[in-house]
């Protein structure tokens, strides 16, 4: 299992859209803060956009990181010197995972160097250090975007096993991630009796990226804060089981 890490940490250090990943994460926090008139605490609390930036980097590179190994024919062999398929699954979800927790740090400082940049109120490091609330929501989003990337990740991996496809998991997963929350809301809309449960639905789950720093979300996701925490780690744990027994079973 350290070995094939080990393995999937190197391809992932070596792959060019890693490095452009960084870059064209913070060209978009940029594209999120402008016009500058517009910017104001939500938008820096949620880390210009930071959330959904990162969400969508993941999604592509968790369905590229197992549809690369199809298109280049390396599957096979890749098993061949595993130990077995499952280490070969976790291997990749534990470097995924890595890997999003440092595009998050980034986003973080990309967060800071933006309002630096652009908000035109002689913002220092030292205001920085006694805006107490704002850093604070802004680290209490990215926990929940954190929360909500293993949810997707997980999802990911799952459905690239099943079908194989990078461009058709890309499209499932923003599906899910963006179109998914309004869906949810129409649903449980219509169907006002059975709100508390539909509000389970996997669906509603990326409400947590704003919910855990913003309460008043409740009203639209009809979970508490804690719930949607619960919400997202069943289901990453949900796919992750699916993930790994289509993985193990698949025959590549």
């Amino acid at each position: 299992m350290k070995i094939t890490f080990s393995h999937e940490l190197y391809k992932m250090a070596h792959q060019r859209s890693s490095w452009l990943a960084f870059i064209i994460l913070f060209g978009l926090m940029i594209y999120s803060a402008i016009p500058i008139a517009y910017i104001n605490k939500n938008l820096i609390s949620q880390g210009f956009g930071s959330g959904q930036w990162v969400i969508i980097i993941m999604i592509a590179l968790s369905a590229n990181l197992v549809a690369m190994e199809f298109r280049n024919n390396t599957m096979a062999t890749l098993l061949y010197k595993s130990p077995n398929r499952q280490s070969v699954f976790l291997a990749k979800l534990m470097t995924l995972v890595l890997y999003s927790l440092l595009l998050l740090l980034a986003s973080f400082f990309f967060a800071l160097i933006i309002k630096l940049l652009f908000v035109n109120d002689k913002f220092s490091w030292r205001i920085i250090y006694h805006q107490h609330s704002l850093i604070t929501d802004l680290v209490i989003n990215l926990a929940g975007v954190a929360l909500y990337l293993m949810f997707s990740i997980t999802l990911s991996l799952m459905l690239i096993s099943m079908i194989k496809s990078s461009a058709v998991v890309i499209v499932i997963g923003l599906f899910v991630g963006f179109l998914g929350a309004p869906i949810s809301a129409f649903v449980m809309d219509a169907l006002p009796g059975l709100a508390n449960v539909l509000a389970w639905n996997p669906f509603n789950m990326i409400n947590i990226i704003v919910q855990l720093a913003n309460p008043s979300i409740h009203q639209v996701s009809a979970l508490t804060n804690g719930e949607p925490v619960a919400g997202n780690l069943i289901y990453t744990l949900l796919f992750l089981l699916i993930g790994l027994w289509t993985f193990k079973k698949r025959n590549f």
